[in-house]
């Protein structure tokens, strides 16, 4: 019941930045594509939506042929096969789009060598993905993410160039909604001396995340280069 109220509550106008806080990784994510790859991506562009599941994207490109790939049958999905061995010619994109998938590609650096096949000379490829991610999708989750270094890595060895690797905010951003997580998991606990602490949890919710998320913008975590924390990437690159 606690948690019904809640997630009534988050739905008001009133709490649109507590809510914007605890989504903010999928909404990062949701802006890269609808926002700045649709504005890049031009009119009658061929583009694959890989690992595309559900479609939600399709709606948002349609003057473009939109095609979608995905390893099983979530809905209208035209090529439903293996990630790293996609049924079509080379250089058969103008766009790759991938999503919130790599984490779950036993070899994703094998998907990034089948994107570079697949994409025409100067395809663009987008890809959004987690770093420090708890697993979902199970049994289908094989790593927690990936960090800059990788993408900077494997692209560069298969072809791409003009990489652009930005994170979904910081460490304090993160660890919010981390801190969310755990209100939550105390919450939803049955033994009684956590049920007693709920007149202290519920409140803490819409005081200590909103608290770390706002020190996000300091930059705390960045004083040194090995001491980066984020909820994970957004990364374009293009076909040379």
């Amino acid at each position: 019941m606690i948690i019904e109220i809640g997630k009534k509550l988050l739905n008001k106008k009133c709490f649109s930045k507590l809510r914007y806080m605890l989504t903010f990784s999928a909404e990062i994510s949701n802006d890269f594509i609808t926002k700045t790859a649709r504005s890049e991506i031009g009119a009658g562009s061929k583009i694959l939506d890989a690992g595309a599941g559900h479609n939600r994207f399709k709606k948002y490109f349609p003057d473009c042929l939109y095609k979608t790939q995905d390893f099983k049958q979530y809905g209208e999905i035209d090529y439903v096969c293996d990630i790293i061995n996609i049924p079509v010619e080379a250089s058969s994109f103008d766009v790759i789009i991938c999503t919130e998938v790599f984490e779950h590609i036993p070899r994703p650096d094998l998907a990034l060598k089948e994107f570079f096949r697949i994409l025409k000379p100067n395809g663009k490829l987008y890809i959004t993905a987690p770093l420090n991610s708890v697993i979902h999708q199970a049994p289908y989750h094989y790593y927690g993410g990936f960090s800059k270094f990788w993408y900077s890595r494997y692209l560069n060895k298969y072809g791409f160039k003009e990489i652009d690797i930005k994170k979904k905010k910081g460490f304090f951003a993160f660890y919010s909604y981390e801190t969310f997580r755990a209100l939550l998991f105390l919450i939803k606990s049955k033994k009684w001396r956590h049920k007693i602490l709920i007149p202290l949890t519920v409140p803490l919710i819409f005081i200590l995340p909103p608290l770390l998320f706002g020190l996000d913008k300091h930059n705390l975590d960045t004083y040194k280069l090995d001491t980066e924390c984020t909820a994970g990437y957004i990364v374009k690159a293009i076909k040379k």
